[in-house]
C-alpha cells in the first residue's frame, strides 16, 4: 500500500527538495506539505498541503496531531530547523499513532541545536575551531561570532578587532567565539538508518550562498570529509537525514561548525548526483538494504522558479 509522507517547513529549499527529490525517484504515495504560510511554495508542489500554526504557537501539536490522524501520515520528513524540536519533543507519541517521526531523538537534536554542547560533546574527538564564551579572554583575530543558537548565517559576524567582538557579544546576547576558518567550506549531507548506524555521506563545496543556504556547489568526493561526517553521526547517535557543516583552517584541515538534525536546504544537489537521500530514507524505513553508487561530481546552480496560483485557492493564516 502506498504511503504518505509529510514534509515540514513547505516554504524552505529543503521542503521544496524533499519533494522535487520524491517526484524524481519515481515515489507513487502521496506528499502533504505544511507550513505556516500559506504563500509557501511547497504547499502547492504536493499534492496536499495544510497551513500550521507556527512552531512555537500552543496550537501547534494539537494541530499537526489532527493533520497526522485526517490525512493518515505514515512518514514525517523533518525539513524545517523551527519544528522538528517539537516532532521530537512528541515522537513517542507520533509514533504511537503509527508515523514513523524519520529523525533523531531528543537528546541527539537538543546537543546539535545548542552550538555551545555540540563542541562540548565533540571536543577532543573531532577536529573543531577554537571556541569560547568569553570574550575578556579571547585574543585571536580575526574571529567569527554567532549565536549559540540559531538558524542559517542570521547573526553571524566576522570581527577583526577587538571592538568589534565586544560590540556583538554584549552582556545580554548569548554568543559563541570561534577561530576564523579561512578555507573551502562544505555541507555533507548524511543518512544514517532509524537505530543510528550511518550509512552515507555526500560532501559538497558551498561556492556560494544566501541567507545560509548553498545557491551553488559543487558535489565532490573527499574521503576525509566522508570519514569524518560518519564517525560524528556514529558519535553523536543521530538518525535519519542530517547536514553537517565544515571548513577549512589555514592549514587546510577541515573543521567542524555545526549539525543540523534534517534534511538540508542544499539536499537536493545530493540527489541531481545520483544520491536521492528522501528515497533512499524511504528504503530504510521499508527494510530495504540500500547500495547507493556514489556520487557524481557536479557543479549545481539553482535559479528561481515560479508557481502561479488562482488567488480565491490561497488559504487564510490559521
Amino acid at each position: 500500500m502506498a504511503v504518505t509522507v509529510l514534509v515540514s517547513g513547505g516554504g524552505g529549499a529543503a521542503a521544496i527538495g524533499a519533494i522535487k527529490s520524491l517526484r524524481m525517484g519515481g515515489f507513487d504515495g502521496r506528499i502533504i506539505a505544511a507550513d505556516a504560510e500559506p504563500l509557501s511554495a511547497g504547499l502547492y508542489l504536493a499534492d496536499g498541503f495544510r497551513v500550521l500554526p507556527r512552531a512555537k504557537d500552543p496550537t501547534f501539536y494539537p494541530s499537526l496531531k489532527r493533520l497526522i490522524e485526517e490525512e493518515a501520515i505514515g512518514i514525517l520528513f523533518p525539513t524545517s530547523g523551527f519544528d522538528i524540536y517539537e516532532f521530537a519533543r512528541h515522537k513517542p507519541e507520533l509514533e504511537a499513532l503509527g508515523t514513523v517521526v524519520a529523525m533523531s531523538d531528543l537528546d541527539a537534536m537538543s546537543v546539535c541545536e545548542n552550538k555551545w554542547e555540540f563542541y562540548l560533546k565533540t571536543q577532543g574527538a573531532f577536529p573543531l575551531p577554537e571556541t569560547s564564551r568569553d570574550p575578556a579572554s579571547w585574543n585571536r583575530f580575526p574571529c567569527f561570532v554567532k549565536p549559540t543558537f540559531g538558524k542559517g548565517s542570521r547573526d553571524t559576524h566576522r570581527c577583526l578587532t577587538r571592538e568589534e567582538l565586544e560590540f556583538h557579544t554584549g552582556p545580554t546576547r548569548d554568543m559563541l567565539i570561534q577561530e576564523y576558518l579561512p578555507g573551502e567550506e562544505y555541507t555533507v549531507d548524511v543518512l544514517s538508518d532509524l537505530a543510528g548506524a550511518p550509512l552515507l555521506a555526500v560532501p559538497r563545496v558551498r561556492l556560494e550562498t544566501k541567507e545560509g543556504i548553498s545557491s551553488k556547489g559543487r558535489v565532490l568526493r573527499d574521503p576525509e570529509i566522508e570519514r569524518l561526517c560518519l564517525d560524528l553521526a556514529r558519535h553523536l547517535a543521530l538518525k535519519g537525514p542530517t547536514c553537517m557543516q565544515l571548513k577549512r583552517d589555514e592549514h587546510d584541515r577541515p573543521k567542524f561548525l555545526e549539525v543540523n538534525p534534517r534534511l538540508g536546504g542544499g539536499s537536493i544537489f545530493a540527489t541531481l548526483a545520483g544520491v536521492n537521500i528522501p528515497m533512499l530514507l524511504l528504503d530504510v524505513i521499508a527494510g530495504t538494504r540500500i547500495a547507493p553508487p556514489p556520487p557524481k561530481e557536479i557543479v549545481v546552480l539553482r535559479y528561481y522558479e515560479e508557481v502561479v496560483l488562482d488567488s480565491s485557492c490561497v488559504p487564510n493564516r490559521p
